[in-house]
């Protein structure tokens, strides 16, 4: 039986039985239509094949960082760009690390970034304590407290190319107390030699703790590369066990 690759809402390709209805690039992250005139265009310029991905549906193509083509889907676009206009919603909440900021998209039903700097309020968002953001800080608060080993989080990346959140993808399967290393992703990847952009990737990780980079460290253990300082990084591995307080 045939099998078509769609890339799925996490970035990452995927086998199907039923070929994709809509074409992205990812270079300029848009999607459109299969017959789209703009991607025709850009057909029969060249270079444009070796860019192109296809998926399911719009809710998978939007799920993975891409944006609705202004040409072929003028509606779609136009919900895209309200949408992206309306403010965004967050809220505070303790840590091991201390407190962080927890930020939603506007209709509040999945979590986009968690900033190490609560008082780093995205310009126009208003603090909620509707939607996934209370739930969010309940997880984390449990995370906390010793009685939460993983979460159950719709998650939305703010932001991400195909690699990152294909590198993201494998930091969340990392389990608590566990740790793993670059060049350890980087050959479940398929890039054995990719270790370093797996490390800007990590480096990258709009949703810290819940997509768990902390846990990826250097080949030899050392630890590593954390945007929220190596102070923290090793708090979090001492709370979970994974690493020895000294």
């Amino acid at each position: 039986m045939k099998t078509y690759t769609l890339i799925g809402a996490d970035g990452v390709p995927h086998a199907s039985r039923t070929p994709g209805t809509l074409g992205g690039h990812r270079g300029s992250r848009i999607y459109g239509t299969l017959g789209c005139p703009g991607a025709a265009r850009a057909l029969a310029r060249g270079g444009y094949v070796a860019n192109r991905v296809f998926f399911a549906d719009e809710a998978t193509a939007v799920a993975a960082g891409y944006r609705p083509c202004a040409t072929c889907l003028p509606t779609e676009h136009r919900r895209w760009k309200e949408r992206r206009a309306m403010p965004l919603t967050h809220t505070t909440v303790e840590t091991p690390i201390g407190e962080l900021l927890l930020v939603a998209g506007p209709d509040g039903d999945a979590l986009q970034e968690i900033r190490f700097d609560p008082t780093d309020v995205p310009p126009g968002s208003r603090r909620s304590d509707a939607g996934i953001l209370p739930e969010a800080a309940r997880q984390l608060r449990g995370y906390a407290t010793g009685l939460r080993t993983e979460f159950d989080l719709p998650l939305r990346p703010a932001f991400g190319w195909a690699f990152e959140r294909r590198v993201w993808a494998l930091v969340a399967q990392i389990p608590f107390g566990a740790t793993t290393s670059y060049g350890e992703l980087a050959a479940r990847l398929g890039a054995p030699g990719a270790a370093r952009a797996v490390g800007a990737a990590n480096g990258r990780n709009p949703l810290p703790i819940v997509v768990p980079c902390h846990r990826v460290v250097g080949a030899r253990g050392a630890l590593t590369g954390y945007a929220g300082g190596l102070h923290h990084k090793r708090t979090l591995l001492e709370h979970e066990g994974a690493l020895l307080a000294v």
